[in-house]
């Protein structure tokens, strides 16, 4: 298994929910083990509601410090033949298309997909790559003492 990540946007939010901790992913950032796609980083403005918003995204030290992979013609084919296969099994509307692309550049790439996003099952059932949930702390448990008010 590949020892560094592809980050999907989905994983790369809820880092700070992270089971093994914020600070085990951000040393792994900075070590060049996570890389991302500017098809994420694209997202991920998108996402911004405001020009500060956009360079606060972006530009953060945690974003500046991924490793960006970027798309090839290989890539794009591989994300077509994906698709074509899951359109064959009646799939191909599950994973977007931002998916995709992440699943093909982490597989040419040899990155493992960190994600938190249920899509990428249908992806690897096609492709057999390596994939990795992101295992996010549990909420706690409602206080035992606490009862409904009925």
């Amino acid at each position: 298994m590949s020892d560094t990540w592809l980050i999907d946007k989905s994983a790369y939010q809820r880092l700070g929910e992270s089971a093994d901790g914020l600070q085990v992913w951000l040393d792994r950032i900075n070590r060049g083990l996570v890389y991302v796609t500017t098809v994420t980083l694209l997202e991920m403005g998108y996402s911004a509601r405001n020009a500060p918003g956009w360079t606060q995204s972006i530009q953060a030290p945690s974003v500046a410090n991924l490793i960006v992979e970027y798309l090839t013609p290989t890539i794009e084919d591989r994300a077509l033949d994906v698709q074509r296969v899951l359109a064959e099994r009646g799939q191909h509307r599950a994973p977007s298309i931002p998916d995709l692309l992440v699943a093909a550049t982490a597989e040419i790439a040899g990155h493992r997909v960190l994600h938190v996003d249920k899509d990428f099952d249908l992806v690897v059932a096609v492709t057999g790559q390596p994939v990795e949930r992101l295992a996010v702390r549990s909420p706690p448990d409602p206080s035992p003492h606490m009862t409904s008010m009925t």
